[in-house]
């Protein structure tokens, strides 16, 4: 198994899947795979070809990219337009996006009730679109900021985000006046200090998710705690993906408990534990 893209926490994929194979008896292994842009082609194509593959993972900056290489996608990749997950069989690569129902499923287990809310997702990439594709329909309005306008203007063209929409960096802090829930989506954070957006700009009574779990308390969880704000990181979101990937790859069901206490053992002492 392996993980295309350029992530900074893929010691905490390979925790989460490697615990999962070996508590189902499986010989298989997880790894990370950095590839250059210009080589995804190519490598996919070599995936087609390898015939001990069961299926990868993709993550930044291949989400939306790889789409044009596989031979198919599933319904939420469809729908999404983002990628997470490949599966293989008879000879075909097919993209599924699992980030959208794990992170439904990350906000059940907190306890959030997303629904009628006023949504701010910063950020505009593969996992950007994920989540407004699951939110879209439930939340009050959904806006997406982004440094880059143009993307997230496409996002929400793309996904018919109607109530909400697209907004610069520099209108952020008025927007952030309405929201009650906030996403951060970018990688901002994953130094252990930068912030993706001043503070000050947050309220106690917003509930503020930052995919990020590396390091798992996260600058911005760390900040908006430190408001009054009710805070979480992604880990879970993680952990859902991967149970999701598992079943995929394997039409089994996954070692959940097998794959927690891995991904709760590399939160306390460290991904490589």
């Amino acid at each position: 198994m392996l993980l295309l893209g350029d992530s900074a926490s893929a010691a905490y994929s390979a925790r989460l899947h490697n615990a999962a194979f070996e508590a189902a008896g499986l010989p298989a292994r997880f790894e990370a795979r950095r590839v250059r842009p210009h080589e995804l082609k190519a490598t996919v194509d070599a995936l087609r070809q390898d015939g001990e593959l069961m299926g990868a993972s993709i993550t930044a900056p291949f989400g939306t990219a790889i789409i044009p290489f596989l031979d198919g996608l599933g319904p939420e990749a469809r729908a999404c337009g983002s990628v997470t997950t490949l599966s293989y069989r008879a000879g075909a690569l097919v993209g599924w996006n699992t980030d959208g129902t794990a992170f439904l499923q990350a906000l059940e287990d907190a306890e959030i009730d997303a629904d009628g809310r006023d949504v701010v997702i910063v950020g505009a990439g593969a996992a950007a679109r994920s989540i407004a594709s699951v939110l879209r329909d439930s939340a009050q309005r959904v806006w997406i900021a982004a440094q880059d306008l143009g993307q997230a203007e496409r996002l929400c063209q793309d996904l018919q985000i109607a109530a909400g929409g697209a907004v610069a960096m520099d209108a952020l802090p008025l927007i952030l006046r309405k929201a009650t829930l906030v996403i951060n989506a970018t990688p901002v954070g994953g130094d252990g200090h930068s912030l993706v957006f001043p503070v000050q700009w947050l309220r106690a009574n917003q509930v503020v998710i930052d995919l990020l779990y590396n390091p798992p308390l996260t600058p911005l969880v760390r900040s908006a705690r430190g408001r009054g704000a009710r805070a979480i990181n992604g880990l879970t979101m993680l952990l859902h993906q991967g149970l999701a990937s598992f079943e995929i790859w394997t039409g089994s069901p996954a070692p959940e408990t097998a794959m927690r206490a891995a991904l709760e053992r590399a939160a306390v002492l460290g991904p490589a534990t």
